[in-house]
């Protein structure tokens, strides 16, 4: 069974690319200007967009980012992750495990967890 590696974090700026802050640009909008700016990894956070809207922004956000030769990693949401052929994921402390996202997710994508201090930090990179 061939698997694809999984991407590595590149160096460079990881930006969150957030639907709260300034809400007149659109969220394909902010990405392009993280991207422009510099951004190596998008964590595209969308907790007050309606999820077909998010479906959209978030696979015009995940191909810009591949244009561009960034990462797209989506907030709290491995569905649309999935669907938008992301990444991957971050999740955070009330969110799905990080366990079950890299089930659903396999291998090849990158699954990241909010860590709060030493202990999360271990717990986190087991």
């Amino acid at each position: 069974m061939n698997v694809p590696p999984r991407p590595l974090l590149p160096r460079g700026p990881y930006l969150l690319c957030d639907d709260s802050l300034r809400p007149e640009l659109s969220l394909v909008d902010k990405a392009e200007r993280l991207l422009a700016g510099g951004a190596r990894v998008l964590q595209l956070r969308m907790k007050h967009t309606p999820p077909r809207e998010a479906l959209a922004a978030a696979r015009a956000v995940v191909a810009r980012c591949r244009q561009a030769g960034a990462l797209c990693l989506l907030n709290d949401r491995v569905d649309l992750a999935l669907l938008a052929d992301a990444h991957g994921v971050h999740v955070g402390d009330e969110d799905l495990p990080p366990e079950a996202a890299r089930e659903l997710l396999g291998p090849g994508r990158l699954v990241g967890v909010t860590a709060r201090g030493t202990e999360g930090a271990r717990a986190a990179r087991a």
